[in-house]
């Protein structure tokens, strides 16, 4: 029988591999078998070729500036709106500086952070705050406020807390003070040499407090010392004075807003001061200055600003006191309804 082409192809292998016929009959399955085999090792001895790696590319990161808090309070600022929108009209979140006791509040609208006041704490001092320096907890607080940056609400809040009692409506003694006109929003600079800070009124005074007690110590306000009375209803709401050349009204009252015009069924008085003009101050209601109509399904009220221009507020003081302002009006500014966003 003649030689196949399969089985020449074998014969050859065979030869190469020195491999002879098994039996007579040249059983060449067995011989498949063998180089097969053969065949199987040499590919497994063989080196494996790796796919190269591609390299990873590394992801982009943003860094993005951080937020300077001194920097952004020593910052001269016109109110950049007349009245606060409803919606920013209580937002504010709080942050401390580098200053121990100095702290920042800031909104965020639009993703971008904006100063909307300061503070501090007298935790502590010789002529202010005695009893803090003895035990820790009694505070002297003063808060410039600045809703939405606007001009509506611009205020000085103090806080006197003489924990004494541990119960909040009897421990703190408030008193707020409006300033005007309101040519700016009050901002804070250090002056490292002299050792105080520069806080400027919305009126453009100058006020001065020392870098390490908070002590008032200069400028167009005055301060006496925390009263630690331990009867609440002898105890004297925050003593801070405005002396400079504007005028300004205060509220205060005990565990209360301020800014109402009766509490516990007993009326309060705001007061009107001048002090470049006249030397007593004058007392007038709250309800002339800010709305005491109860906020919707609530019972406390709006406490919100009647008038929308200082010359308004100027002609309920005329009104009110009898007292001569034409001098403050041409530096008066509107406080129009904010334009909802």
């Amino acid at each position: 029988m003649p030689i196949t082409k399969r089985q020449r192809r074998f014969t050859e292998l065979d030869a190469r591999l020195d491999l002879r016929p098994i039996n007579d009959k040249g059983d060449f399955a067995v011989r498949k078998l063998i180089v097969v085999g053969c065949a199987l090792a040499i590919a497994a001895c063989a080196p494996v070729q790796e796919k190269p790696t591609p390299k990873e590319t590394p992801k982009q990161t943003y860094s993005y500036p951080r937020f300077d808090g001194l920097a952004a309070l020593s910052e001269t600022a016109s109110p950049e709106r007349d009245g606060i929108r409803e919606k920013y009209r209580y937002d504010r979140s709080i942050k401390a500086t580098a200053h121990k006791g100095l702290r920042y509040y800031f909104y965020e609208p639009n993703r971008k952070r904006n100063v909307v006041g300061f503070s501090f704490n007298n935790s502590g001092s010789p002529k202010v705050n005695p009893v803090g320096m003895k035990k820790k907890g009694p505070r002297r607080e003063y808060a410039f406020l600045f809703a939405d940056r606007a001009r509506e609400n611009i205020y000085l809040a103090v806080n006197d807390d003489v924990k004494i009692s541990g119960r909040f409506s009897h421990d703190n003694m408030f008193r707020e003070v409006h300033f005007f006109p309101r040519k700016q929003l009050p901002s804070l600079t250090s002056d490292h040499s002299k050792g105080v800070f520069k806080v400027t009124l919305p009126t453009g005074e100058p006020v001065l407090f020392d870098q390490d007690t908070y002590e008032l110590v200069g400028g167009a306000m005055k301060e006496g010392p925390i009263d630690f009375n331990r009867s609440r209803h002898a105890r004297r709401n925050p003593d801070v004075r405005y002396t400079g050349k504007y005028l300004a009204i205060t509220v205060a009252q005990r565990g209360e807003a301020p800014r109402r015009s009766s509490v516990w069924g007993q009326k309060k008085f705001a007061e009107a001061h001048y002090p470049a003009k006249y030397k007593k101050s004058c007392r007038l209601s709250p309800k002339h200055i800010w709305d005491q109509r109860p906020k919707r399904g609530d019972n406390d009220p709006k406490l919100t600003m009647l008038h929308k221009t200082d010359d308004a507020i100027f002609a309920v003081v005329e009104r009110q006191c009898g007292w001569d302002l034409s001098a403050l009006k041409s530096g008066s500014s509107r406080v129009a309804d904010a334009a909802s966003k």
